[in-house]
């Protein structure tokens, strides 16, 4: 019973938050912060009646972990705090399924199907609008030879577990990665096109994502973020101080929620589909 309940609020949660970060770009707490309270109140609920560090850490430790794991990304500027406290609810909810360590923890493999069908997309969309508009091969000189570096990689990866037998593994990941390759090749240049903007310190939104890439090193210094990628109040406040009066941002990235939801939805429909792609 406890197990279909912490299912529908999994279910019924990502499909909001995909609703939602679709139509604003925002996953809002009003929808993550319930999904997390539940999960703690449903996982103490299971603890109290077997009181133990194993039961404690069954429950709580995938949870913990998502979310100190989630906010050192956030920090950085790789993932929006939605998309953390979203995953960490989820993680609460749900730590493990039926399986083997690690391809039961639950939350793992919805982000692994949330990336794969997010980079199907998004890189066969961005690249596709990218090629219409033209393609400036030397501005992405730098993105080109990383791409062909990680391409060597992901060949070496790839004979790896084939020679391990897992060949249906190649199937499902190669396309994904081939496709993440000529959009890394090109990043530079899609960002610049489709995401850059340049805004007055005064107009900065709440986590706002500063484009370091494109932004003159004199500035950088003068923004002293160190490795931090994202401008939060605080941040905002000090900056009108140094007078910085616009500075270039990244706008409108692409929206990870539906993706999420994609992978609750496999992960559910499929519980045994990933263990099935190693064995």
């Amino acid at each position: 019973m406890i197990l279909l309940l912490k299912q529908a609020v999994i279910l019924i949660g990502s499909l909001i938050a995909a609703y939602t970060d679709f139509k604003t770009g925002y996953i809002f707490d009003k929808i993550t912060y319930p999904m997390i309270a539940i999960g703690i109140f449903l996982n103490l609920f299971e603890f109290v009646q077997e009181i133990s560090i194993e039961k404690f850490m069954e429950l709580f430790s995938v949870g913990i972990l998502v979310f100190v794991l989630g906010y050192g990304m956030y920090w950085l500027g790789k993932i929006g705090g939605g998309d953390v406290k979203l995953f960490t609810g989820i993680a609460l909810l749900l730590p493990f399924e039926n399986g083997i360590f690690p391809l039961n923890i639950f939350v793992l493999n919805i982000l692994i199907w949330a990336g794969i069908t997010s980079l199907i997309f998004y890189g066969t969309y961005y690249v596709l609008k990218y090629a219409r508009k033209g393609i400036d091969l030397k501005e992405n000189s730098e993105g080109i030879k990383k791409a062909s570096g990680l391409g060597i990689l992901i060949a070496f990866y790839f004979f790896m577990i084939y020679s391990a037998g897992l060949e249906k593994l190649i199937l499902v990941l190669f396309f994904p990665l081939s496709i993440s390759l000529v959009f890394v090749a090109l990043e530079k240049g899609i960002k610049k096109n489709f995401f850059l903007k340049k805004i007055q310190v005064k107009d900065m939104e709440e986590d706002e994502l500063i484009a370091f890439e494109f932004t003159d090193k004199k500035t950088i210094k003068q923004l002293n973020l160190g490795f931090k990628g994202v401008i939060e109040e605080k941040e905002k406040k000090e900056l009108e101080k140094t007078g910085i009066k616009e500075l270039f941002v990244y706008r409108n990235l692409p929206k990870f929620g539906p993706f999420i939801f994609i992978g609750v939805l496999i992960n559910l429909a499929f519980p045994e589909l990933m263990i099935n792609l190693f064995i």
